[in-house]
């Protein structure tokens, strides 16, 4: 997801032309975006102000690795996502884990390879998605870039849900993305997954124009310098459940 944009834009800078594989520069824009990587009346208005801030907060945060307000600006259906991200981390063998998308895969085995076995066996749900975006996560000048360009427009609201689509540096995406939002306990949360399906997509779509299996790629994002620096396994050693 969001985390994974450093290691993919250096991948495409650095690593791939180590291989004799140069990424076109649009390439790597949309690489940028897709990992970082999701109406009216008074009352309404009102709504609208709540959405884009809690947008503007969550990316905030998201450059400040604060995990506490990401999970507090997150919706439950994130929060779902996480749980069940850390019964598969604990319990999916080799077979299993292929059979996961390839966004799936990278956080898996991400979780498996920075994170102690002892402690993912007593973590909660909310611990893992905040270490997934503080412990897993690095930030740096590109990706702070990339995070702060990141608006939403055209936001359409039904009840207590609300979609809009996903812009930067005052471009909407294409082919749009609907980044969902919910309102729950009174405020408007942000789904997290709701960039999910296009991320799939696009990373996907990377492997294919590159000659990429889903393993290459894995193996180049592994590669990276500051996987490394976080590792306390090796690619080799994370395939397993947690015992």
């Amino acid at each position: 997801m969001i985390y994974l944009l450093t290691l993919v834009l250096k991948l495409a800078t650095n690593h791939t032309r180590n291989r004799c594989v140069q990424l076109k520069q649009n390439m790597k824009k949309t690489i940028i975006l897709i990992l970082s990587i999701t109406i009216f009346s008074c009352n309404n208005n009102n709504d609208t102000e709540e959405i884009i801030n809690t947008f503007n907060e969550f990316n905030k945060a998201n450059i400040e690795m604060n995990g506490e307000k990401l999970y507090e600006l997150s919706d439950s259906e994130s929060h779902k996502y996480y749980e069940n991200l850390l019964t598969k981390i604990l319990e999916l063998d080799s077979i299993a884990v292929s059979k996961l998308s390839i966004t799936d895969k990278i956080n898996l085995l991400s979780a498996r390879s920075v994170i102690k076995d002892a402690e993912l066996k007593k973590i909660s749900p909310k611990d893992l998605m905040i270490k997934m975006y503080t412990k897993v996560n690095t930030m740096d000048t590109v990706k702070i870039n990339a995070i702060k360009k990141m608006e939403i427009a055209n936001i359409r609201i039904e009840d207590r849900n609300a979609t809009s689509d996903f812009a930067s540096n005052g471009r909407i995406l294409s082919p749009k993305v609907n980044l969902k939002f919910s309102k729950e306990d009174g405020k408007w949360k942000y789904n997290v997954v709701s960039m999910a399906d296009f991320t799939e997509k696009q990373l996907k779509s990377i492997c294919e124009q590159n000659g990429f299996s889903h393993m290459d790629f894995i193996k180049l994002i592994f590669a990276d310098p500051n996987v490394q620096d976080k590792k306390i396994k090796g690619l080799n050693d994370i395939w397993n459940p947690i015992k």
